[in-house]
């Protein structure tokens, strides 16, 4: 039982073996914090960006170096097509 009856309950069901809802005081979206009711994400550019770039792993597909390696691979069929002439 809640310890005020009159606060809405978050009613996420719950992976307890007894199967009952969720008994956590809800949030303004109607869940708890454990089950949705904390963050939304970021609602600023700069909040965005940020989030953006914190999970950024490598940069294999930038912009930035899917030109690099076009660059590369123009300057090896160069360099091939001069080694085809010289024989």
């Amino acid at each position: 039982m809640p310890i005020n009856s009159k606060v809405a309950l978050c009613g996420a069901k719950a992976r307890q073996r007894n199967g009952l809802p969720c008994r956590q005081p809800a949030m303004k979206n109607g869940r708890c914090r454990m089950h949705g009711g904390k963050c939304t994400g970021p609602k600023t550019r700069e909040g965005k960006l940020r989030s953006s770039q914190a999970n950024l792993k490598h940069g294999y597909y930038t912009q930035a170096s899917i030109s690099e390696r076009k660059r590369m691979q123009e300057i090896m069929k160069w360099r091939h097509e001069l080694t085809e002439i010289e024989k």
